[in-house]
């Protein structure tokens, strides 16, 4: 089913997924279904698929960016550049020009070269959030309590 969407939320109590660039129709998203810990994992197996292009990929990036917030951080609306270059695709001349003045560039332009304009403009402020929205785990130091100086460091970090 689909719906017209125009607000720019996530609405969990209609179960209904919004996207930030006005009206879009968008297949209904139960947000409630999938916690966040079993979207990251889906995201995960489907990269390790090499599954990254494909609409459900795609999907599963929407939910975990609006979960995140992401619209609101960045003025392109997403960190995906399939997803940023689906919203280009369907926005009007003027809706192009407006999201040029809100990143700083020049909004002068003719539809073709706006259009390379935002995506060049889009790599450049997202080339460092890119692929990575949530931090990765890092294996930090664990003392081992058998260890006679690893036992004087838990004494210690116990007195703190």
């Amino acid at each position: 089913m689909f719906k017209k969407h125009v607000y720019c939320l996530l609405l969990i109590m209609n179960e209904t997924l919004e996207i930030a660039n006005g009206v879009e129709e968008v297949e209904e998203a139960v947000a409630t279904a999938d916690t966040p810990k079993n979207l990251l994992q889906k995201i995960k197996d489907m990269r390790a698929c090499g599954e990254v292009g494909s609409p459900e990929f795609i999907k599963h990036m929407r939910e975990l960016e609006v979960l995140l917030g992401v619209s609101q951080v960045s003025p392109f609306g997403t960190n995906e550049l399939e997803i940023f270059e689906e919203n280009l695709a369907s926005m009007s001349y003027t809706d192009m020009q407006r999201l040029a003045q809100k990143v700083g560039i020049n909004h002068m332009q003719d539809r073709s070269l706006l259009k390379r304009s935002l995506l060049k403009e889009f790599s450049n402020q997202t080339k460092n959030s890119r692929r990575n929205i949530m931090p990765t785990a890092v294996n930090s130091f664990v003392p081992d309590p058998n260890n006679p100086k690893h036992q004087k460091l838990i004494k210690i970090l116990g007195d703190i």
